[in-house]
């Protein structure tokens, strides 16, 4: 007996958190209780910030975004190390959907990004969320890449955290013994580890990722910061949502946790609809998430007073802002895995990857970095199973 295939929301968005209930619902098949639980999510108005909705089939751009809100946090938590008990936008995503192709993309924004905040003055991207909420931070979006935001997402961490447990953590396949002491990530034993949902969010949100080759003699820190760390997220969606499809979301029981979780920590546009999201698990009733492109956009260490940031490459990173502007067509995913990206030149689309490869495909322009890094040196600290190997 052929087993039915799986829907793009169970097999892709069940791992992205903040989407969580898009999964539930078109996993339920339309159950009237899960549409009621839904219904019930939380919701922000975000003013005229948003474009238009987009009619029915046509393409729209999801701002997808993780609030790391110091508030909700512990006092021992290692996160609050260095910092203060405030909201801000910890991962940034936009997401875009062409229903008519078949197509969607994933634009990541890293956090550390300088630019010109709507509204006056300048500062890291993360910081718009606390300076002006939603709407500032989706009108700053707008100013300086020029990308239109259809609908928009939340989910607080601590969500995240709560989804991992629900599916009894996620695998990670570790290299070398690794750690990041600002998050409270500790993992020194190597192979494929289920990593928890405390150690999980600590794997996500760490910049000052650690490898030890010599049995924790000496540590080396990932050189590449918040590029790292992107692409570790990256890394860790596709581990979470084989392991999401694992635990069954057509389970009934599953789909209730998932839903009191998402009531508890996800928080839609009031304009966004629950049949919209309905109607857009079907039209991607049959899409191959392998298809999924990722894109970061190219951008170089530098200093703005005391503070670390990346500061954009403008040129260089056009051609995949066009892409979500709808000015370009999604590029294709490169069957063979290129690792060019990986060494001291990088792509303008510089973490353009596939969703099942885990390795970068150059498709655009390419562009020099400031950082001379070797292809070996920056692959390991992205953990992975060895060729031929699974984890999980």
């Amino acid at each position: 007996m052929r087993r039915p295939s799986r829907t793009w929301p169970q097999r892709l968005l069940l791992s992205l958190n903040v989407f969580i209930v898009f999964t539930c619902l078109v996993a339920a098949g339309g159950l009237a209780w899960a549409y009621n639980q839904a219904s019930a999510l939380p919701r922000i108005d975000v003013g005229t910030s948003l474009e238009a909705p987009s009619a029915p089939g046509e393409a729209m751009n999801i701002l997808l975004v993780g609030i790391d809100d110091g508030m909700g946090l512990a006092e021992g938590d290692p996160v609050l190390r260095g910092r203060s008990k405030s909201l801000n936008t910890d991962t940034i995503m936009i997401l875009r959907v062409e229903p008519k192709t078949q197509q969607a993309s994933l634009l990541s924004l890293p956090r550390d990004l300088w630019v010109d905040i709507a509204g006056g003055g300048q500062g890291r991207i993360n910081s718009a969320l606390a300076l002006g909420g939603p709407e500032r931070l989706i009108q700053t979006i707008n100013q300086d890449f020029g990308i239109p935001i259809n609908h928009y997402v939340m989910i607080d961490f601590q969500g995240f955290e709560a989804l991992v447990k629900a599916i009894n953590g996620v695998p990670v396949y570790f290299n070398f013994p690794s750690r990041d002491q600002a998050t409270g990530l500790f993992q020194y034993e190597t192979g494929c580890q289920v990593l928890s949902g405390e150690q999980a969010l600590a794997f996500a949100r760490s910049r000052h990722f650690e490898i030890s080759r010599d049995k924790m003699k000496t540590w080396q820190e990932d050189p590449t910061s918040d590029f790292g760390r992107v692409t570790r997220q990256q890394q860790f969606i596709r581990a979470a949502l084989k392991k999401a499809v694992a635990q069954g979301v057509r389970n009934p029981f599953v789909l209730k946790d998932f839903l009191e979780i998402a009531q508890k920590n996800v928080t839609l546009d009031t304009e966004f609809t629950i049949q919209d999201l309905v109607d857009l698990g079907s039209q991607f009733r049959t899409f191959d998430p392998d298809s999924l492109i990722s894109f970061t956009p190219v951008a170089t260490g530098t200093f703005k007073g005391a503070a670390s940031v990346l500061e954009l490459n403008v040129a260089a990173s056009q051609p995949m802002f066009d892409v979500f502007r709808g000015l370009r067509p999604i590029p294709s995913p490169n069957p063979t895995p290129d690792l060019s990206a990986l060494t001291t030149t990088t792509t303008a689309g510089s973490s353009v990857s596939t969703a099942g490869s885990g390795v970068t495909s150059s498709t655009m322009a390419t562009t020099s970095t400031t950082q001379a890094i070797t292809t070996t040196t920056l692959s390991d600290f992205i953990p992975r199973a060895p060729e031929g190997q699974t984890c999980g």
